[in-house]
């Protein structure tokens, strides 16, 4: 946890006016900020291809990705995308101000695998403790942060819907190094946490070997589109028995996805029919029958 400790020292002083910066690393960071105004602002439309960021990730989704339907997101999805990304530079502008040994930053990969070019930009590379690693910098929400990265690489392992465990060790083969884990940033609080692959985890093959499959899936001509997930029945507990309200939901996984009107046209985003709130949460249903319990 060296990193994490460098980080949290420097931003210490940095409070204390103890700090100065190098105008090298600031002149980085401005360059950082720039590629990602630039990249988010102006999307350029290169097509789908194969990418380590992107290959762990739903198979319905790269499939529709593949066959050129469009994704429908939000207009405040681009300033998402760019609070994460100005997010890791600032983290990325501080590791190295702090005197974490950083290797090498945003550099460009490739593997092959079953016979095709996968390529990938890995975070960051860095030396700690006379060991050489491949991180992946993230920027999380609070949930996020608390729920997910915070309970550690076994609560990761429980549910990955982008990949991110896959991209981690995609990252590791293309690079030499064995892949460190995580460094995350909760954009709502500021604190910072470094979420490391235990030691005696070995799970790197089995990911190779399911990248292999999705590779081979995905490049074949006659595999078909597949919805991956299914409806789920929605019910609600009265007078000590489960009762189905005649309502189905979204699966939590198509929620976030923005080629869920592709899959369930007919969703509509409502208020939770059993929650009991005074402002009950919004929810997807793909079938709506019964607007209240």
């Amino acid at each position: 946890m060296l990193t994490l400790l460098n980080v949290q020292d420097f931003l210490q002083k940095a409070i204390k006016g103890e700090t100065q910066l190098s105008p090298n690393f600031l002149d980085k960071f401005i360059e950082d900020c720039h590629t990602s105004v630039r990249k988010q602002m102006k999307r350029s439309d290169e097509g789908w291809r194969l990418r380590m960021s992107g290959l762990g990730r739903p198979l319905c989704q790269q499939m529709l990705d593949k066959k050129g339907v469009q994704e429908n997101m939000e207009y405040n999805a681009v300033l998402r995308f760019l609070f994460g990304d100005i997010t890791e530079a600032i983290l990325m502008l501080i590791m190295r101000q702090a005197g974490v040994n950083v290797i090498d930053a945003q550099k460009p990969c490739s593997l092959e695998i079953a016979g095709h070019t996968v390529l990938g930009t890995l975070d960051v590379i860095i030396e700690e403790n006379g060991e050489t690693k491949v991180w992946d910098i993230k920027s999380a929400s609070d949930w996020a942060f608390k729920n997910k990265y915070a309970q550690g690489y076994e609560k990761l392992l429980e549910e990955d819907p982008f990949g991110y465990i896959m991209q981690g060790y995609l990252y590791s083969e293309a690079s030499g190094y064995p892949f460190g884990g995580w460094i995350v940033v909760n954009k709502s609080s500021g604190e910072v946490l470094q979420v490391e692959v235990p030691s005696w985890r070995d799970d790197k093959a089995a990911y190779l070997k399911d990248a292999e499959r999705r590779v081979k899936y995905l490049m074949n001509p006659h595999s078909n589109f597949v919805k991956g997930y299914t409806a789920q029945a929605e019910t609600v507990k009265t007078k000590g028995k489960v009762v189905p309200t005649g309502n189905k939901l979204m699966p939590k996984e198509c929620g976030f996805c923005g080629y869920r009107q592709h899959c369930w046209p007919k969703a509509v985003l409502h208020d939770k029919v059993t929650s009991r709130a005074k402002f009950p949460p919004k929810v997807w249903y793909t079938s709506l029958k019964s607007e209240r319990v």
